[in-house]
């Protein structure tokens, strides 16, 4: 037994060793391989190592927006970094909004701009350089002893990023002037920096700093006092070569002034090779001296000393051959459901040389529900469900990716995750508590498709005990008295929890009384029931009675059949706000196809025929006879069986298109309020007699025009409970190709449509910011067409890119996105995550793309193609409409009837001062308007 221990810990230290060696082995140093290598591999592998283990610090010591920036010069994808869930690129945007919360020094929000720009966040460049030039003054932006620290490299990165535009030039030329040296014959002469205590001390960073400010103010060289300033900067810089090639001024680190001057002389068109001191040059010094053994760079072996030098590295067109994670293969395809897919997770240095990490990587999948990923065999992935989801991998903070469709075999019938059963609940009395009547069982409810999940689906309330049930209906186990169940006739050897159950199995639950009792005989539970659920009386003429009705109000066959069986299969019951769509019925009853909603169009037509048409009928009703009832303009059908009613009756049926109001205070239907959180979006209809009672259901077919983004699982057809003072809703269909709604009622009252008021706010949209667009944001959120950026943000100014609105287009239309298509441009890559909506846009007519034959998804989009996708989309003329904006001549020729289309139509209309802006970006917050408008079209 010792001797055993001693082996298991040693085995164990020795995995782990191998663990910790394999851990940090991608993280080397990049030019541990075999080769030479890039020397600008070094700063990004020690800025890449430094980020995922410290985050992101936005100063000079660290990794912050600074530093970004220079990566991105050096074509680095922060994307890829990841610091506590967080890659670097969002830990930018998150500093950049804190720093406009709170403003910091000039340094660092100038730093946070050109970040800003690199992201294509033309809104937060805005907000900064409003912040800057609200602080300029002939003093710098910031004042205090250190100001010039702050100062100088505002305005340096500022004329490095070709940003000068933002701020006051004559008082950035001044104040930089103001603050050079001028004391002839002094050491210092020609030199930046500072005073403390009476003692004058230059500095080397600023004086580079300020040389290459003022380059950047007069680079036309038409200032003789800014040249001058320029040369003796340089004469000072000079003076302070080392015998190594390398510069400092005072206790600075010479990395970090070297790396200065390199940048300093290439911005000025000098080759920093040409300055020599004793023969070494400032490159020669930053090629052989900048790396330490440890893979650390300079003396002080910080973030700083990484970035200034890949700052150089730049300057001199020295780029990075950056390492790559991937996993292999990069897509995938599975065709049964539970067959398995082995990924690798593969690491790659710059040299080539591959690693397999797959061990060590986090796995996972975006959609659980369609794949899992083994908890012990890493990378292996399970099917689970028909569909297309992303299988990821996290490695030391780099992030791969793969594409995992799971389809079936064209020869086979997919798995359904649901079956239907017949079941019955008979309590302690022989009373029947449920059935015999059909429930849908779920696989994916609470017991899944068992016995006990067929329980759970009669809605009948119980109590279990980790599987074995206690009471049903309030009605609780004693002594040797209690529940049993049976499946088929037979009475299982297992827990109801355990007992698997398929299509069309009868199940009896019964309370047992007599242990040897093989308790009640399904037929004669059916014939003995008087208590069948009403859900599950159908007139048997039913079918036909729908076949006599005017074609506008007749129901599809499979909701016709389904009303059957809606309570069960639907889970509805009555109080319960939701209608279900006719697709979810279509899956309930197994009919393949589907039902194409109404265009746009249509939905505008029959708007406007509603609104026209009047009902006031009242028509003479035999009981033995049954009748069918409808509107001369078709809006409305009641189809009245035979002993329907309890005798001969005079039926009447009213509109009142009052809409009820939150104001309202009850009384009756058309002063009630809506309920909470609904709006009406129909007519009140009047069924009398009022409070009339049918023997068999009553089946009820109303038209009706659906508003813009409504969505039917958010719909509700009700009655008014006067007694109550309250809207109570009903089961219901509702057929999307006809906008026909189908219910079967018990009663007459005045019945209604509503559709939930489905709106999400966000904090950086308010009646303060973006007023003008909050309604729509809000609206469109609430409907799934439009999201935020996170759950309080949605970033309303942010440029959108032609793949995002494609995106945009795709969803607000509704179109259908198939995987596997084959898309028509090249320069959409088949794993990206827009390739999918690109394609259906492409296939719909809605964008077309270059005549290189590429998309440009990265591309930001203008507002002018904004418009000529929005008139694709809607399908306008584009007649020779004349356009009146101020600014017409700068709509481009290709886009002038499509402007011109959409202007006329009210999908544009421009801005305060008359222009249209046509080449300008498209924001969030105009795009989310523009669809609006086009979903709102009459």
């Amino acid at each position: 037994m010792g001797r055993s221990k001693k082996i298991g810990k040693r085995l164990t230290y020795f995995l782990t060793f191998l663990m910790v060696l394999n851990m940090f082995l991608p993280v080397a140093p990049a030019w541990a391989g075999e080769g030479d290598g890039s020397p600008a591999n070094y700063p990004v592998q020690f800025l890449y190592n430094e980020y995922i283990q410290k985050g992101f610090q936005n100063a000079d010591q660290g990794v912050g927006s600074y530093t970004f920036y220079i990566l991105s010069q050096a074509g680095v994808d922060g994307s890829t970094w990841v610091y506590n869930g967080q890659n670097l690129k969002e830990a930018v945007i998150d500093a950049v909004y804190r720093d406009i919360k709170n403003p910091p020094s000039a340094k660092i929000l100038v730093q946070d701009l050109v970040a800003a720009r690199v992201l294509g966040r033309e809104d937060l460049v805005n907000r900064l350089a409003q912040i800057l030039q609200s602080r300029q003054t002939g003093s710098g932006f910031d004042s205090g002893d250190f100001s010039l620290f702050s100062n100088i490299p505002a305005f340096e990165l500022l004329g490095r990023a070709n940003l000068l535009s933002v701020i006051d030039k004559t008082y950035a030329k001044e104040y930089i002037l103001s603050t050079q040296n001028t004391t002839v014959g002094e050491a210092t002469y020609g030199s930046w920096g500072y005073t403390y205590q009476n003692i004058y001390y230059p500095d080397f960073m600023a004086t580079a700093q300020a040389v290459r400010a003022l380059y950047f103010l007069d680079s036309s060289k038409d200032d003789v006092s800014v040249q001058a300033a320029i040369y003796n900067g340089l004469e000072w810089m000079q003076q302070q070569q080392q015998p190594d090639g390398s510069f400092v001024a005072g206790w600075d680190d010479p990395l970090l002034d070297t790396s200065e001057v390199i940048l300093t002389l290439t911005t000025l068109g000098i080759d920093p090779a040409s300055w020599k001191k004793q023969g070494k040059s400032a490159v020669d010094y930053l090629w052989n001296n900048a790396v330490n053994p440890d893979g650390s760079l300079g003396a002080f072996k910080n973030a700083m000393d990484a970035t200034w030098a890949l700052s150089a590295y730049n300057s001199l067109g020295i780029t990075p051959t950056i390492w790559r994670f991937y996993l292999d293969p990069s897509s995938a395809t599975l065709t049964n459901i539970g067959d398995h897919k082995q990924f690798r997770a593969v690491w790659q240095d710059v040299y080539g040389k591959t690693v397999d990490v797959t061990q060590y990587a986090q796995w996972s999948v975006a959609n659980d529900s369609l794949a899992s990923v083994d908890a012990t065999v890493y990378g292996l992935v399970t099917a689970l469900n028909t569909g297309q989801t992303v299988v990821k991998a996290i490695y030391n903070g780099l992030t791969a990716t793969a594409i995992l469709n799971i389809t079936l075999p064209t020869s086979s019938t997919p798995d359904r995750d649901y079956c239907i059963v017949d079941i019955a609940v008979v309590g302690m009395n022989g009373e029947l508590l449920y059935g015999p009547g059909s429930v849908m069982v779920s696989k994916n409810g609470r017991w899944g498709l068992t016995a006990l999940g067929a329980l759970d689906a009669t809605g009948l309330s119980y109590v279990d005990d980790n599987g074995f049930v206690k009471s049903i209906a309030g009605q609780a186990n004693s002594g040797m008295n209690g529940w049993m169940y049976k499946v088929n006739g037979s009475v299982p050897m297992v827990g109801a929890s355990q007992k698997a159950i398929q299509d069309g199995d009868q199940i009896i639950w019964w309370y047992s009384t007599d242990w040897s009792s093989s308790g009640p005989v399904w037929e004669s539970l059916v014939k003995s029931s008087t208590s069948a659920s009403t859900a599950m009386t159908v007139p048997a003429d039913l079918k036909e009675q729908n076949k006599k009705l005017p074609v506008a109000l007749q129901a599809p066959q499979v909701a016709v059949d389904a009303l059957a069986k809606i309570n069960q299969l639907l889970e509805l019951t009555e109080g319960t706000f939701q209608i279900a769509p006719l697709s979810e019925v279509k899956k309930a009853v197994v009919v393949t196809g589907g039902e194409k909603a109404m265009s746009r169009a249509e939905i505008a037509a029959l708007r406007k025929e509603l609104a026209q048409n009047q009902i006031d009928l009242a028509q003479k009703v035999t009981a033995s006879a049954g009748a069918i009832i409808t509107d001369a303009k078709e809006e409305i059908a009641l189809s009245i069986p035979a002993e329907a009613l309890q005798n001969d009756l005079e039926i009447t049926i009213k509109k009142n298109t009052v809409v009820a109001s939150a104001g309202n205070n009850g009384g009756n239907a058309a002063q009630a309020p809506p309920p909470a959180g609904y709006q009406q979006i129909s007519a009140i209809y009047n069924f009398g007699p009022d409070g009339t009672t049918f023997n068999i259901p009553v089946t009820l077919n109303l038209k009706i025009a659906l508003p813009p983004l409504a969505k039917p699982e958010n719909l509700a057809l009700a009655w008014y409970d006067k007694t109550k003072g309250q809207w109570v809703a009903i089961p219901a269909v509702v057929d999307m190709s006809k906008g026909l709604i189908l219910a079967r009622i018990n009663h007459f009252s005045d019945y209604a449509v509503f559709a939930k008021e489905a709106r999400k706010s966000f904090e950086d949209v308010t009646n303060n910011s973006f007023a003008w667009a909050k309604d729509t944001i809000e609206t469109l959120a609430g409907a799934g067409i439009v999201a935020g950026v996170d759950s309080s943000r949605f970033e309303p100014g942010r440029a959108v890119t032609r793949a995002e609105f494609a995106s945009l287009l795709v969803k607000a239309l509704g179109l259908e996105v198939k995987e596997g298509t084959k898309n028509p441009f090249k320069d959409v890559k088949g794993d990206a995550w827009y390739a999918g909506v690109v394609t259906a846009a492409a296939g719909n007519g809605l964008v077309k793309g270059y005549e290189d034959g590429t998309f440009r998804p990265e591309k930001t989009i203008t507002r002018e193609e904004v418009a000529v996708m929005l008139v694709r989309a809607m399908n306008l003329p584009e007649g020779e409409e004349k356009l009146s904006f101020k600014d017409n001549d700068k709509v481009s020729a290709w886009a002038r009837k499509s402007v011109g289309a959409a202007a006329a139509h009210g999908q544009v209309k421009g801005f305060e001062d008359g222009t249209f802006r046509p080449e300008e970006a498209a924001s969030r917050a105009e795009c989310a308007v523009m669809v609006y408008r086009m979903l709102v079209a009459e």
